[in-house]
């Protein structure tokens, strides 16, 4: 599937076998939204975000069974906010919220680990898988800067992929991708893909695989750039239609900007990018496999 294509916005429905009207269509959900959100002053902590839901191959996932699984997840997720290293909230709310339609079941994108030494040589292989999307170098650029800067922190900015302009309505804002999360069987499947490449935080590595499938099935999207704002992680990656590609190390350490930058494609239409990312329950189901390469098996010798 190719990343350079001006019509996503039909090939994200393609791939999930529904459509944004479909999901409207539904009032009722056996899903839960669970939410959360830490901040210090004005200033955004952590957040984290799943989905928990009847799982029908496994009998045990009653009612009952999804009430303990979200109170056991809003617990944990206020475990972590109290514990981030980016410091101790002053305030964490967590939102507990029944999908008002079913989330759409999607598979995760391959994980893909560079061998790459350091951040200077995984920013150089960034740029080109970014190229290679049909991403211009002025809009790569443009992508970066929104990681740098403190806008980022709250939310994902849109930029369009040729002319590398910020396309979401409130660039202090940005946009944020909700009700997102994985079934048992495919968080599962994703740990064994994510603990073969001998990742040291596989639990991070997997939201953020969950996370980059969601963006990449939104209507229009051609890639994303993304490192976090968690001074201790330095990992980041890419990720495109066709894989996530990730990087251990991306920013240098001890650095607190972070963010991610979605690149979508000229004239795919923002209200629709905004609305998928911001309401359409999306559910990982599976794994799609993966593998630790050196650039120069993605890119002959140029990076090597």
């Amino acid at each position: 599937m190719s990343g350079n294509v001006d019509d996503g916005i039909a090939d994200a429905d393609a791939r999930t076998g529904t459509t944004a009207d479909e999901g409207r269509n539904e009032t009722t959900s056996d899903a839960f939204s669970v939410r959360m959100r830490a901040s210090a002053g004005d200033e955004h902590v952590s957040g984290a975000e799943t989905i928990i839901a009847h799982d029908e191959a496994d009998e045990t996932t009653g009612t009952d069974a999804v009430s303990d699984k979200v109170a056991s997840a809003a617990e944990s997720m206020v475990q972590r906010a109290l514990e981030h290293p980016r410091g101790n909230p002053d305030d964490v709310t967590v939102t507990v919220e029944r999908l008002s339609r079913p989330p759409r079941c999607v598979e995760a994108l391959p994980v893909v680990t560079l061998d790459v030494d350091d951040a200077d040589e995984s920013r150089e292989v960034a740029r080109e898988l970014l190229a290679r999307a049909d991403i211009t170098d002025g809009a790569v650029t443009r992508g970066f800067d929104v990681l740098r800067s403190d806008t980022a922190e709250r939310g994902a900015g849109l930029v369009d992929a040729a002319d590398g302009s910020r396309l979401d309505p409130i660039p202090a804002r940005g946009v944020r991708a909700t009700n997102i999360g994985t079934s048992d069987a495919g968080r599962d499947a994703l740990d064994v893909v994510i603990t073969k490449q001998e990742v040291a935080s596989p639990e991070t590595v997997r939201e953020a695989v969950v996370l980059a499938t969601t963006i990449a099935h939104a209507p229009g999207t051609r890639a994303e750039l993304c490192w976090s704002d968690d001074p201790d992680y330095a990992a980041g990656y890419v990720a495109t239609p066709e894989a996530y590609y990730r990087f251990p190390v991306l920013k240098p350490d001890g650095v607190t900007e972070g963010g991610r930058a979605i690149f979508v494609a000229p004239g795919a239409p923002v209200v629709k990018v905004v609305d998928y990312l911001e309401t359409q329950p999306v559910l990982v189901g599976g794994a799609s496999g993966g593998e630790t390469v050196e650039p120069a098996a993605l890119f002959g010798d140029e990076n090597g």
